[in-house]
């Protein structure tokens, strides 16, 4: 009988944030899962950690890839569970109780099945419902998302042209289709490893080419449509901050943190 649950953990020459991954999984009191990592042939001292955690692991490869979507991909092809969870390494659950409080909350349904996290100085909350052009401005998180493995069969795996945003244009090509189930679930399920994240204006600039690229293929003649309510609603905003009332309202909080007792 295949496991409910296949937690997926991708890793590079991440050694310390590996040790952290495993380590929450393991101690995790819902047990009806299976644990693959897949590592890029790392360098560092990752394999040793791997083979400490050994009994923990249910499958794992070290090897080169063409980059960290391959590697989900490879990690798709080789789990059995039920659901997938993508737990990077340097991502942990957020508690030992985390799985099983979010397969067990009386709103886990679906295909897509997305919670909340946190990270080091917050959090961040997603909303109960998707409107049509939600992915035109963000995504949802991989790593407090559990998909259903089947939709992967039918839809096909992360399309590894996109090195930077494939599960943002999986996303929408589940939205897409009209057939899958997107719930949410409000839970804090993890805290998120934002050390990750490049800042670097190189990265920034792909990044934007990458995603007009897979919003434009994915909505395909919708996304002119979305791309002009946006605009109009930008310049909505725009006038609202300009206004004698937006302008007011940035003063009285300039002025309430100038007033703002110290601890």
């Amino acid at each position: 009988m295949n496991p409910k649950l296949s937690i997926i953990t991708i890793n590079y020459n991440n050694a310390l944030g590996l040790q952290k991954t495993i380590e929450s999984v393991a101690k995790q009191q819902f047990k009806d899962f299976e644990f693959l990592i897949i590592d890029g042939g790392s360098t560092d001292t990752s394999l040793g950690i791997i083979d400490k955690h050994a009994p923990e692991i249910t499958h794992w490869i070290s090897e080169p890839d063409t980059g960290i979507y391959n590697a989900m991909n490879k990690g798709i092809r080789a789990s059995k569970g039920e659901y997938l969870l993508f737990l990077n390494s340097g991502d942990v659950l957020i508690s030992k109780n985390a799985i099983q409080d979010f397969i067990e909350h009386p709103l886990f349904d679906g295909e897509i099945i997305y919670g909340d996290y946190r990270f080091e100085n917050g959090e961040k909350r997603y909303p109960d419902v998707l409107p049509p052009d939600y992915f035109m401005k963000t995504s949802l998180p991989h790593q407090s998302t559990f998909f259903k493995r089947e939709l992967f069969d039918r839809l096909g795996l992360y399309d590894e042209t996109y090195k930077i945003g494939a599960d943002r244009a999986f996303y929408v090509k589940c939205q897409v289709s009209g057939n899958v189930k997107f719930q949410h679930i409000p839970y804090f399920l993890t805290l998120f490893d934002l050390s990750g994240l490049s800042n670097n204006q190189d990265f920034l600039q792909r990044k934007k080419v990458e995603d007009i690229r897979l919003l434009k293929e994915g909505y395909g003649e919708k996304y002119a449509i979305y791309r002009e309510h946006l605009e109009r609603e930008r310049l909505q905003k725009e006038a609202e901050r300009n206004s004698i009332r937006g302008i007011l309202k940035r003063i009285s909080k300039r002025i309430g943190k100038l007033w703002k007792p110290r601890s």
